[in-house]
């Protein structure tokens, strides 16, 4: 094995957009290839989504506004990999149909293109992947697969389990799934393909979409209970099937840094992690800050994996925690978040200790249960989750922030810590045991853990949720039986958090999260019992300050310039609630793309110019919570030198105590002219949620 540190060598750069692949069924996938231009053979790195990006990727990379999505293959192939995108059959420029999400031909699809690359005259025959979120579960659905020429992952920002950590949270349905993901998809997947990059196939190829392509809402809505269709697409529960070396990242402002600590603690391969205080993106543009220099580390990974060169990166610690501690919570979300990095062996750190608090009288978490039975009774309110935020920020970054959590916590019941004498941290998986009755064959208990500061104001940090019919299982819904108290084991979102000495914790128990959890249909009366018998409590993973802590980590700033406010324009996020009706609702709304008549926002390649226009209603009643009704449009507008195509997605999502209703159109415009209309409905009865 060569001793060095990284690559060194340097290479011309050569862009290939007109190379495609024939899959089994002889459906071919377009690609963008970025490799070195000279002799020899490279190893490849590959990553594919359904996200319209090969024109987006370019030939040459920037250092200021280096962005990994765009700059990345360039950067690495001029240090000798190839790095090759492609779109998901039946989207982008890839032929074929799509139906669903991560359907079983994609990921046939995948396993197939690892060994394509593998044969090409310019590939040594080493493959490796990278991608984030859609790009980051895809990683896993290939590595269970283990086509032979596969040799590392890099997975960043995305779940380990579909069902539980994407699309039914707890088992409750996430607004997100159709205000955002849905409408949007579905535009994308109607969208035709780049002229440019297909030629002549174009016409053909779009009509096949139109032909056959389906909302992939239809899925979710249709599968509403853990069965072979997600578990099909996830990780869990078999780690064990990931044979090769993995580096994984997430960020604390993001929604899956738990499913990416999770991995990291269960797979049983070469290994490494960051954890950020990072949104969803990569950790060179991400915000809050601080932004690393991510590409440099994984180019060590690279060299070490598929280039065979002893850089010493599996001699040190595996896991960069960023630690984050005290900072006003606001409605824009902060550029640069406090806290420090520190290195882990493992995940939970062994300095972890797991305090036992019991919720007991007064309103306190304290060290041990009250000697009598006691219970606290509270009507369900559908619309508690005002100030949680949009768990991961629903498409409107910088908005929807978790607020002070006082709105939200005299609609609660809290229990709340004496203050800590001195810093603490909270660091680790905390997990609460609530003892539940219920007027009602099903509800939704949401717990959180806020930091409060000596004036009163209360930090979110993390919180979990749970239907009741879901409390022994995600594939068998169980009614209440009222009166009979019920034992539920919430498992909350991890942490990594210094509490500053004044400070306390307080736990919540509401059962709703507006923003992040589908309403239960029935009103009813839910009732914690706590005290003998019935120790209701959660257990918090702490440490002294003190504790003793390993280096922290080396770690290179971004070559990113810095965010500012300005930079995230185009989006809002409203809030209103109707006080002669007793509703509330949440609006969303993001406007993007590139500029007509400017050059600075031409994709890298080709003449189409994308703009994207999302927005979203979603209505909560107190008086009838059944009754929820959510609408989303997505406008995908394409303008060509010959004209302007025009994609609408308008899509519903309704429920009342018996069924949830989908609905779905697609109308598109040529020229102004309509050139396709097609509508799907689709309805289930409501399964105890």
């Amino acid at each position: 094995m060569t001793t060095t540190t990284h690559t060194a060598e340097r290479y011309p750069v050569r862009t290939d957009r007109s190379t495609r692949a024939k899959m089994r069924d002889g459906v071919e996938l377009g690609m963008v290839i970025v490799r070195p231009d000279g002799p020899g053979r490279f190893p490849a790195i590959m990553s594919y989504n359904p996200y319209r990006t090969l024109t987006a990727v370019k030939s040459d990379y920037s250092e200021t506004d280096y962005n990994h999505r765009w700059d990345g293959p360039s950067w690495f192939a001029e240090r000798g990999y190839a790095v090759v995108y492609f779109d998901v059959r039946g989207t982008g420029n890839s032929g074929g149909s799509t139906q669903e999400v991560y359907a079983p031909q994609e990921r046939r699809d995948a396993y197939d293109m690892v060994e394509w690359l593998a044969q090409q005259p310019w590939c040594d025959g080493n493959v490796g992947m990278w991608g984030m979120s859609y790009g980051g579960v895809v990683q896993w659905q290939v590595g269970v697969q283990n086509p032979p020429h596969l040799k590392t992952l890099v997975v960043g920002s995305s779940n380990d389990t579909v069902y539980d950590d994407w699309v039914y949270p707890g088992g409750s349905l996430r607004p997100y799934m159709f205000d955002t993901f849905s409408p949007m998809m579905t535009a994308n997947n109607f969208a035709p393909p780049d002229p440019e990059v297909v030629g002549d196939q174009w016409a053909a190829m779009w009509q096949e979409r139109l032909d056959k392509n389906e909302p992939w809402g239809i899925g979710w809505l249709t599968h509403a209970l853990d069965d072979e269709f997600y578990t099909s697409q996830s990780l869990q529960p078999d780690y064990s099937r990931v044979k090769v070396p993995t580096m994984l990242w997430s960020g604390w402002a993001d929604c899956y840094p738990t499913p990416i600590l999770r991995a990291f603690a269960n797979i049983s391969v070469p290994k490494r992690a960051f954890v950020g205080p990072w949104n969803h993106n990569w950790p060179e543009m991400a915000v809050p800050g601080p932004r690393i220099d991510f590409r440099s580390e994984m180019l060590r990974w690279y060299d070490r994996w598929l280039k065979g060169i002893d850089n010493g990166v599996t001699d040190e610690p595996p896991l960069n925690l960023y630690v984050r501690t005290w900072t006003e919570p606001q409605e824009l979300m902060q550029m640069t978040d406090v806290g420090n990095w520190q290195t882990e062996m493992e995940w939970t750190p062994a300095r972890i200790n797991p305090v036992t608090m019991y919720l007991a009288d007064g309103r306190k978490l304290a060290a041990q249960t009250d000697a009598a039975h006691a219970q606290d009774s509270y009507a369900y309110d559908p619309t508690v989750g005002v100030t949680s935020g949009i768990y991961w920020g629903g498409g409107v970054l910088p908005w929807a922030m978790p607020l002070d959590q006082r709105g939200d916590e005299i609609k609660s019941l809290t229990f709340t810590t004496a203050p800590f004498e001195r810093d603490i941290e909270l660091t680790g998986e905390p997990r609460a045991v609530l003892y539940v009755s219920s007027t009602a064959e099903s509800g939704y208990f949401h717990v959180k853990i806020s930091d409060v500061a000596p004036d009163g104001t209360s930090k979110w940090l993390t919180d979990g949720g749970l239907l009741t019919s879901h409390r022994t299982s995600h594939t068998n819904p169980e009614p209440m039986v009222a009166g009979q108290v019920c034992e539920l084991q919430i498992r909350l979102k991890f942490v990594a958090y210094m509490l500053p000495g004044g400070h306390s914790l307080r736990f919540s128990v509401a059962s709703a999260d507006l923003q992040n959890a589908w309403p239960c249909a029935s009103p009813a009366v839910h009732t914690l019992h706590r005290g003998a018998g019935f120790p209701s409590r959660v257990v918090l993973p702490l440490a002294p300050v003190d504790a003793p802590k390993l280096p922290p980590p080396a770690l290179k700033p971004s070559p990113h310039c810095e965010p500012t406010e300005s930079d995230f324009g185009g989006s809002s996020h409203k809030i209103t609630r109707d006080l002669v009706n007793d509703t509330v609702t949440v609006e969303l709304e993001r406007i993007s793309g590139f500029m007509p008549n400017s050059n600075a926002a031409r994709p890298a390649f080709g003449e189409s110019l994308v703009n994207r226009e999302a927005r979203s209603r979603y209505t909560v009643s107190r008086k009838d919570p059944a009754r929820t009704y959510l609408s989303a449009e997505h406008i995908c507008t394409i303008t060509r030198p010959e004209g302007e195509i025009r994609i609408e997605a308008n899509e519903s999502l309704a429920s009342d105590a018996q069924m949830f209703r989908f609905q779905s159109r697609v109308d598109i415009r040529v020229g102004g002219k309509t050139h396709f209309t097609k509508s799907w409905r689709v309805a289930r009865p409501r399964l105890l949620d």
